[in-house]
């Protein structure tokens, strides 16, 4: 167990220290529920201890948290709880109290023992419950326990390695936008567009609760920022992206993890949207270049 000074509180508690003195009583209560924490871990999952939680449609989290155990002998779960604030009661031991939800009641004869791994909590040393600006974040090592929902309504399919997205496909839009496709934070104006960039991220699809819903799994994505010489460096694939505009990139498939790697050289949309699109594989190798420094935004087109 990591003994923790003073110091080693400083950077986890700003907020403690703006409203409060930072003393070694403080430190001394840290690592006392820190050892009292570790000491309470055995073979068998308990309160405190992680979960890396699926439920049946498929949504992962990471870190949710055993609340308590219930009379009925299965576990209150928080999905994706705040920072556990711990405290210690007479009769029932080290007791959380945690906000976050999806809250969810968990058989642990389904648990699949994981590993060990620090979770973040908080405890306090003032005179009243949960005072504002008062907690004291430190870190313990708890255990780590998998549990997957039977019933899988997308079987093999989770946002642990994938991306979830509903689209939803209106006929006739009540506005001007021309928009019939929606998703969360993007839509499409035409089949042909959705189909671009459904292809781009090799969704899969299942059908959605409603005639009009389906709902996709797609491959991640993540944005690499990179100097124009280290991207002329790049033996990748080009592709086009929606950044203040449209713009090239290259692109790094990783068909084990379900992710893409998009490098990009600037910010600032160049290609002329008239003959590109998102998510449409560049047309041969030339390129188009900004035809100021890249960052600043171009409504000029050049082209090699």
């Amino acid at each position: 167990m990591q003994k923790y000074t003073l110091e080693d509180l400083k950077p986890l508690n700003g907020v403690y220290i703006a409203h409060h003195r930072l003393e070694q009583s403080s430190a001394d209560l840290v690592n006392r529920f820190a050892k009292l924490l570790e000491s309470t871990r055995g073979d068998e999952p308990c309160p405190g201890d992680i979960i890396e939680y699926t439920d049946d449609l498929g949504n992962y989290s990471h870190n949710a948290h055993i609340y308590r155990l219930e009379e009925t002998g299965r576990f209150s779960v928080s999905c994706v709880p705040h920072v556990p604030f711990v405290y210690e009661d007479d009769e029932k031991g080290v007791t959380f109290n945690a906000g976050g939800g999806p809250w969810v009641s968990v058989d642990p004869a389904d648990f699949v023992y994981v590993g060990k791994r620090e979770k973040m909590f908080m405890v306090t040393d003032r005179n009243c419950f949960l005072p504002a600006h008062s907690g004291l974040y430190f870190y313990a090592k708890v255990n780590v326990w998998e549990y997957t929902a039977p019933d899988q309504k997308y079987p093999g399919y989770s946002t642990k390695t994938w991306r979830k997205q509903h689209i939803s496909c209106i006929e006739n839009p009540a506005d001007d936008s021309g928009y019939h496709y929606f998703g969360q934070n993007i839509a499409f104006r035409t089949d042909s567009e959705l189909q671009l960039w459904k292809a781009t991220y090799k969704a899969v699809e299942f059908p959605g609760h409603s005639p009009n819903n389906t709902v996709l799994f797609l491959y991640r994505e993540r944005d690499r920022l990179v100097s124009r010489e280290e991207w002329d460096g790049l033996d990748l694939p080009l592709d086009t992206r929606r950044v203040n505009g449209i713009i090239h990139v290259k692109a790094a498939c990783d068909d084990g993890e379900h992710l893409i790697t998009a490098y990009r050289f600037t910010n600032s949309g160049y290609l002329d949207p008239r003959m590109y699109t998102p998510y449409e594989k560049a047309k041969g190798t030339a390129l188009v270049s900004p035809c100021r420094e890249a960052g600043q935004y171009n409504t000029r087109y050049y082209y090699n």
